[in-house]
């Protein structure tokens, strides 16, 4: 038997723990698509709690036609949505990108990979929130299409065009920000 399902059982049946342990798998990988979709803000935290708040309450409805994490992401997802769309102002939207500076590294190199990072930054941020969450489930979280496509609800069709699409948008404006610095 899946852990996963083991643990919705062990809630349901009224072993709060069953939760607790759910929480603790997928506590940082949520965190991470919601810093990767709308960057560092002071209320990451919060909508992460609030994705495990609908989690709690909604558990004993998750029927088991797709795997947990499939149905939490999608939670995740739509709840950073509905962040966004409260918010309105995205003047904060940036997305976290992997700390790629070794110790090995010399003071011109760090500056260089800082550099990168923010041009990376600065260009994601201007995607379409749509494409960007398409890529950022792809590139930066590492699911296939097929999970995306059950996360955002849509055909794995529509999945591989968002992401093209989103690699477009990058591509375009990584040199329009490189000619910018020039």
């Amino acid at each position: 038997m899946n852990e996963d399902i083991f643990s919705i059982e062990r809630f349901i049946a009224g072993d709060a723990e069953g939760f607790e342990i759910l929480v603790r798998k997928y506590q940082n990988r949520t965190l991470n698509i919601v810093y990767s979709l709308i960057g560092q803000d002071r209320e990451n935290e919060d909508i992460v709690q609030e994705v495990f708040l609908k989690v709690y309450h909604s558990l004993g409805s998750f029927r088991q036609n797709c795997q947990f994490s499939t149905w939490l992401y999608r939670i995740t997802v739509n709840t950073t949505y509905d962040f966004l769309r409260k918010r309105k102002n995205l003047v904060n939207d940036e997305i976290a990108i992997e700390k790629s500076i070794s110790s090995n590294d010399g003071p011109v190199e760090v500056l260089v990979k800082k550099e990168k990072k923010t041009m990376l930054e600065k260009a994601l941020a201007n995607i379409p929130l749509e494409y960007r969450t398409a890529l950022v489930l792809k590139d930066i979280e590492g699911f296939d299409y097929k999970q995306i496509a059950e996360i955002l609800c849509c055909r794995i069709g529509t999945v591989a065009s968002k992401i093209s699409r989103a690699r477009q948008f990058l591509r375009g404006e990584l040199l329009r920000l490189e000619e910018y610095l020039k």
